[in-house]
């Protein structure tokens, strides 16, 4: 009945249910029976709600079914990429931090790093380098080290221009920030013609 009032033509109801199925997903006993319930096709639709709060909740709520296995591909395959890095654009930084936590979780399948990079998420994700929160900025730190273990990844990303970013937050005076620059630089450089470029910048 839950997952029923996520269609609910009524924005009210459809953000109390959203909201109720993000708490419960915290729990990773519910990751499976919540997809199972058939709520993913819902939750992507709702990715593309008009209201900040709604967007919020149902990234939120992916970002935490994404943690399973199973669910990292069952979102894609429901269609949830190319909403959750449009999301990356909100000017409201709890969504950006949702959506960029949900393409984190994801990008550690190894399908997904490609299928992400082709969907166009660098676009956004490179501007959110710039970003003055500390959640955001990690999240998205999180997806370029997952995303830079890929091979054609590492030669995409600094064609999109990843390296300037990467260079500039380095100086950080956070110690994790510095510390997912750095590996995503080692990840870089393993990358024959990246090894000069990085040099350079």
């Amino acid at each position: 009945p839950l997952v029923d009032l996520l269609s609910s033509a009524n924005e009210g109801i459809q953000q109390q249910a959203a909201g109720a199925l993000w708490s419960l997903s915290v729990n990773a006993e519910n990751h499976v029976k919540i997809v199972r319930e058939g709520a993913l096709p819902y939750m992507v639709r709702l990715l593309q709600s008009p209201h900040n709060k709604i967007q919020e909740q149902a990234s939120g709520t992916l970002r935490n079914l994404a943690v399973n296995d199973e669910n990292k591909v069952k979102i894609v395959q429901e269609g949830g990429l190319p909403p959750l890095i449009n999301l990356l654009r909100s000017t409201d930084i709890d969504v950006q931090e949702n959506a960029a936590g949900a393409l984190r979780n994801l990008s550690e399948n190894d399908q997904n790093k490609v299928r992400i990079v082709q969907e166009g998420a660098l676009a956004w994700l490179v501007p959110l380098m710039r970003s003055p929160s500390f959640k955001v900025l990690e999240q998205t730190m999180m997806v370029l080290w997952n995303l830079s273990v890929n091979a054609e990844n590492k030669v995409r990303m600094v064609e999109k221009g990843v390296l300037p970013g990467l260079v500039s937050i380095l100086k950080s005076p956070e110690e994790r920030i510095q510390e997912l620059v750095v590996g995503t630089l080692r990840n870089l450089s393993i990358q024959h013609d990246n090894k000069a470029r990085i040099v350079q910048e």
